[in-house]
């Protein structure tokens, strides 16, 4: 059976999918996560030396890793913090002189066409009328499909970027509000969540000692739920953060906002519940290498 591999290079971690790709059914076989922090302060839009870095040595250890399957081929994409980055050439440089490689910017559009895609595949059975958001790092995607057009959204918000920049509630609630409001408008029957905040959000609250994907994926997560947490994180310090069964401590200092951007996400959509996805862009990828839907 045929396989492929993904990277992807976010705003706090690099992340590879190796999978098979078998009669349209994607079969995982290794998946690995290395917390860089890329977009550690980027002040003025210049990524650091030290976190360049970091995540190039992370993305040759997870390369290396994907070759011992021996792929059909490796797509290597980069998101938000990339991106935006005004010395994008410096990573890329840095990066080829690591590895041989350079990594495809995804432009905001592309990130949530490729995300949805591969939150779609995950699913068990077809849904009519889904949307999907990936709330990661640096940025936030929203995608539907709306009769013959894809929806697609990228909006600047995201757990690394509004944890350095501490953004105020009614911040977030602003740049938001045009999105969700015609999100709302569309009144999808099921809302996919994927990205680091949502899968482990879905880990605290079932307690996961050791987390396991098949239990955060598919997973519910209520509004009661999302609000309670959101109240328990806050009102923890670091170190009690640190501690908590389900939450990687390298994703402790982030996770408060991140779970802000959830709850105004779902406030301004008024939902009761979100359903978690461990199926995202990386998915995408794998479709994409697999000649299934539009190229990157």
């Amino acid at each position: 059976m045929p396989i492929y591999a993904a990277v992807d290079i976010g705003s706090n971690s690099v992340r590879l999918l190796v999978a098979e790709y078998i009669k349209g059914k994607i079969k995982p076989l290794k998946t690995g996560l290395i917390s860089t922090r890329l977009a550690a302060g980027a002040s003025e839009g210049y990524l650091q030396a030290e976190a360049i870095a970091r995540t190039v040595a992370a993305v040759r250890e997870l390369l290396d890793l994907a070759l011992i399957y021996r792929p059909q081929g490796i797509s290597l994409v980069a998101t938000s913090a990339v991106r935006e980055a005004r010395n994008q050439k410096a990573f890329q440089r840095a990066l080829w002189e690591a590895t041989g490689r350079e990594a495809v910017v995804l432009s905001g559009s592309e990130e949530a066409r490729l995300g949805f895609y591969g939150a779609l595949a995950g699913l068990p059975v077809l849904v009519d009328r889904p949307a999907v958001f990936d709330l990661g790092g640096g940025s936030t995607e929203f995608t539907w499909q709306q009769g013959s057009e894809l929806k697609t959204y990228s909006v600047p918000i995201g757990a690394v970027r509004c944890t350095e920049e501490d953004w105020e509630l009614k911040r977030l609630q602003e740049i938001l509000k045009p999105v969700l409001t015609e999100l709302r408008l569309f009144r999808p029957s099921l809302l996919i969540g994927t990205g680091g905040t949502v899968t482990t959000l879905a880990a605290l609250d079932q307690k996961l000692d050791v987390y396991d994907s098949r239990r955060t994926h598919g997973y519910l997560l209520t509004w009661q739920a999302v609000t309670a947490w959101l109240a328990k994180l806050t009102n923890a310090s670091l170190a009690e953060r640190r501690r908590m069964p389900g939450l990687q401590p390298e994703r402790a200092d982030i996770i408060v906002a991140g779970v802000r951007i959830l709850a105004v996400i779902m406030a301004g959509l008024e939902l009761n519940s979100i359903t978690v996805s461990e199926s995202d862009l990386l998915w995408g990828l794998i479709l994409t290498a697999a000649g299934e839907g539009d190229q990157i």
